[in-house]
């Protein structure tokens, strides 16, 4: 790994943002770098030499001074993760390691440990001491090493041919993945997994925790918090008709679940962290 990758980064600002239509209509641009993770909707990224298309779960990394406009459809649903910041030392080394502005074929692991990076710089401002500015430029360091990473893997990945063994945990994973969130709102055991996949419970139990890095009903609790927060913040339903529809029958305990993740209350959530838009 190149030694300039170790500075920290220099983080202007951070947070969730639904896009102004002056970015979809005019070229501009920026004084720092631009780090989006999209929520939600698609993105057309067009600069004066080409585009690039972006949807949900992509990353897309705009260097500093590049002229360019955010084309997005003003009547869908289009939101962002995004930073501006600088990295002293770094920013050449970083650009010419990046495929091209917009990272898609994330996996599924992958986007779900950016989503968790966000959140914790989000869910976790404002941030005034010196150590809590601190700790966001650590969080967000991590974020740009984590991209690095993820380029290097897919490029190894596209690069060799992949054993079977791995294919087939790669399969197994994608599986239980898939049944989850199509039945989290229900009670879902590892013997209805398990069973789903015609499996051990031992082995699947082994081999997801080995190759996800978390186990089973974390990543249960995972996607139902995920669930909770979107629903949360559509306000449409009360936190006991959240709690209900991501399959806590219980709304106390699905607010214990929720604080433990998120470091708030679902009450706190919903007013303390409001879309902003730019």
């Amino acid at each position: 790994m190149n030694e300039c990758f170790a500075e920290l980064p220099q983080l202007r600002s951070f947070g969730v943002r639904l896009f102004d239509l002056f970015w979809r209509t005019h070229y501009h641009v920026n004084s720092d770098w631009e780090f989006h993770f999209i929520r939600h909707g698609h993105l057309t990224l067009e600069f004066q030499q080409g585009s690039f298309s972006a949807g949900p779960g992509d990353i897309v990394l705009i260097p500093r001074d590049t002229l360019h406009r955010d084309k997005f459809d003003p009547g869908q649903d289009f939101e962002v993760f995004m930073a501006s910041f600088s990295w002293p030392g770094a920013e050449e080394e970083f650009q010419k390691s990046l495929p091209s502005p917009v990272l898609h074929g994330l996996s599924e692991d992958q986007r779900c440990r950016f989503r968790q990076y966000c959140d914790a710089l989000y869910l976790d401002s404002p941030r005034e001491s010196a150590f809590d500015q601190l700790l966001s430029r650590t969080i967000f360091h991590t974020v740009l090493l984590s991209i690095l990473k993820a380029v290097c893997e897919n490029q190894g990945n596209a690069a060799g041919s992949e054993p079977a063994s791995a294919k087939k945990k790669r399969w197994m994973i994608q599986e239980v993945k898939n049944y989850i969130q199509r039945n989290f709102q229900k009670q879902i055991t590892l013997d209805d997994l398990a069973g789903a996949l015609n499996i051990s419970q031992y082995h699947l139990s082994r081999v997801f925790n080995a190759e996800s890095g978390f186990s089973l009903p974390e990543y249960l609790t995972m996607v139902r918090m995920e669930k909770a927060k979107i629903l949360i913040g559509e306000g449409q339903k009360n936190i006991s008709q959240v709690a209900y529809a991501v399959g806590y029958e219980d709304s106390s305990y699905f607010a214990k679940v929720f604080r433990k993740y998120f470091g708030c209350s679902p009450s706190a959530s919903s007013m303390s962290h409001p879309v902003r838009r730019v």
